[in-house]
């Protein structure tokens, strides 16, 4: 990209003429990246769906047999629900967390580290400034992070609810409709599942403040970066080429910091179902 701006386009706005030889071969270069780049994303994406299905499936025979291991009296203080929606939803849970965020959380971590060195390679100056945003993301992620396990927690509680009534409905529903009690069963479920709405919705008003609020950062973060780099041209510290350069990184540098704040929701996600 800086010998895109700084040895074609600006000279050839400064009547100078345009090497094909050149162009050819930054345009190629930029193309065989692309390409080894998908043939990456294309393995990575393959491998990692096959382990986190070989995980998942180890997980959930691993808690069934220490299921049946357990005494009489742990089985008569748990509801079938409750069980189900262990193996079930939760192990799937973890065992996604394990194989596929933990390893895009590691990427992303040194994603940033080198991304971070490149760019004080570049200039020292333009890196600091993409650094504004850091401590004020790092504020946000603290704050919700506990918010965020804390109403996991409760979505995990209330959804074994809903799914004790249909552990108990949908096996005994002879019995069921043999007392006419469908308008009761309809209740209890009515009753769940509000609940589980109620709590879903607190969760949500926190997740969708946090991540705009990640992304408006990000925001003013580039536009401190542009204020800078403006200056740095204007006092012929840098190039046009420079800075367009760093401003790509810092592309790749905040998109990032996106998909890290996103990882904290399902870490949080997988952290209460481990818990549980």
């Amino acid at each position: 990209t800086m010998p895109l701006m700084d040895r074609v386009l600006i000279p050839f706005q400064s009547g100078q003429s345009i090497d094909p030889m050149l162009v050819t071969l930054l345009l190629g270069g930029l193309l065989g990246a692309a390409l080894f780049s998908w043939a990456l994303g294309w393995a990575k994406t393959y491998l990692l769906a096959l382990v986190s299905e070989r995980i998942a499936a180890d997980l959930r025979t691993a808690t069934f047999e220490h299921l049946l291991g357990l005494s009489l009296e742990y089985f008569g203080n748990k509801r079938t629900g409750d069980l189900m929606s262990r193996i079930g939803s939760e192990t799937d849970r973890i065992s996604v967390f394990l194989s596929l965020h933990a390893l895009d959380f590691i990427t992303d971590v040194l994603m940033l580290a080198m991304t971070s060195i490149i760019l004080f390679s570049i200039h020292p100056g333009l890196a600091l400034a993409t650094l504004v945003p850091l401590p004020f993301i790092a504020w946000l992620i603290h704050l919700v992070r506990d918010r965020l396990r804390t109403g996991f927690e409760k979505i995990d509680r209330v959804w074994g609810e809903i799914t004790n009534v249909l552990a108990d409905t949908i096996p005994g529903i002879r019995v069921v409709k043999a007392f006419a009690q469908e308008k009761r069963e309809a209740a209890r479920f009515r009753e769940a599942n509000a609940k589980n709405l109620q709590v879903n919705d607190r969760l949500n008003r926190t997740w969708s403040l946090f991540t705009p609020s990640v992304a408006l950062l990000t925001e003013m973060g580039l536009l401190v970066v542009w204020g800078v780099g403006i200056w740095l041209i204007a006092h012929q510290s840098i190039t046009v080429g420079t800075l367009t350069a760093f401003l790509a990184y810092i592309g790749r540098f905040y998109g990032r910091l996106d998909s890290m704040s996103r990882i904290v929701s399902v870490t949080q996600k997988a952290a209460a179902g481990a818990k549980r």
